[in-house]
């Protein structure tokens, strides 16, 4: 009986210990050029969270809100919201004390940023976009693909070698004809040379 007598009392102790280190986590939404009007906020969608839900807490219709009973330790505290982006803080519970200081994603957790005065006071950074605007045709990024490039460049060749040949048949006779050997003899150049399925062949 004695013993059930201690454990409870431990257990008591411990409750009315973890009860005196708890604080409230307090704060609000200042307008800014994002948010001129905090009482245009959804606050139905928009809560403030700490360590991803562990603690949670609704904003009011003021941009007021407030988090119970949070332990001593270091939390993340987002505000989630689908219409804004918010900054990200390290928030540090200690006896009677709270400190809060900027953060983000990819940054060590023992490196701080600017410290934020408490009660918190959060300022929205950009409005969230979910849609990228499509972009109107260009004709100039037409021009600068590298393959309708070289299509183009094909295209005049096969447009203007036949005149070229010609012309150059009219001037110089001989020359046109040292030409026309040139290409008879790469052809057959070509022709002797085996194809790739003959040189893979197995023997």
């Amino acid at each position: 009986m004695k013993l059930l007598s201690i454990i409870i009392a431990s257990e008591f102790y411990s409750f009315l210990v973890a009860a005196a280190s708890a604080m409230n986590i307090e704060g609000k939404i200042i307008p800014n050029a994002v948010i001129p009007d905090v009482s245009k906020i959804d606050t139905a969608t928009t809560r403030v969270v700490l360590n991803g839900a562990q603690y949670a807490a609704r904003i009011k219709a003021n941009g007021e809100f407030n988090i119970p009973n949070v332990k001593a330790g270091s939390y993340l505290l987002e505000v989630q919201s689908i219409e804004h982006i918010f900054p990200k803080l390290r928030v540090d519970v200690e006896e009677n004390n709270v400190k809060a200081t900027y953060t983000g994603l990819g940054i060590d957790w023992n490196q701080r940023g600017n410290s934020i005065s408490y009660p918190l006071e959060i300022q929205a950074k950009a409005d969230s976009e979910y849609f990228m605007e499509r972009k109107g045709f260009n004709v100039m990024s037409m021009f600068k693909n590298p393959m309708f490039l070289m299509m183009g460049v094909s295209a005049i060749m096969m447009f203007f070698m036949p005149k070229l040949m010609k012309a150059m048949q009219e001037m110089d006779p001989e020359g046109a004809k040292e030409i026309n050997q040139s290409q008879a003899d790469a052809q057959k150049m070509l022709a002797d040379m085996p194809s790739l399925s003959q040189m893979f062949a197995k023997r």
